[in-house]
């Protein structure tokens, strides 16, 4: 019984140290994902690498529109538990950042399309 207990105490305290350093390494993740890229979007710039740099802006213009319909989901969400509060127009307002954040690539994109094609 007492073994049994220490393995609950034991199971509960791995789970609350796995939680907090998530917690922790949470806010380091993206900068570790952009880090990552980093390097790739240089190598393609170095290169003139225009297609592959046209289709890694793609790829982020749609992750961020991806982002801003999880917004707007959860706008509607807010709305619903707390109709006169202002989360919901948190959540727009990032929502519009982040679509504008997605034409930013997409206009990225296009440009370095054109200069795949013979442009600039």
């Amino acid at each position: 019984m007492q073994e049994e207990a220490q393995m609950s105490k034991r199971s509960v305290l791995s789970t609350v140290a796995g939680l907090v350093g998530a917690l922790l390494l949470a806010p380091l993740l993206p900068r570790l994902a952009f880090a990552g890229h980093e390097s790739t979007v240089k190598e393609m710039i170095e290169k003139g690498d225009h297609a592959g740099l046209a289709e890694y802006y793609e790829k982020e213009a749609k992750e961020a529109h991806h982002k801003a319909d999880g917004q707007k989901a959860m706008a509607s969400e807010y709305l619903k538990k707390y109709p006169k509060n202002t989360y919901a127009k948190h959540c727009e307002k990032m929502e519009g950042a982040l679509h504008d954040e997605a034409k930013q690539y997409e206009e990225l994109a296009r440009m370095h399309r054109e200069a795949a094609k013979g442009g600039k």
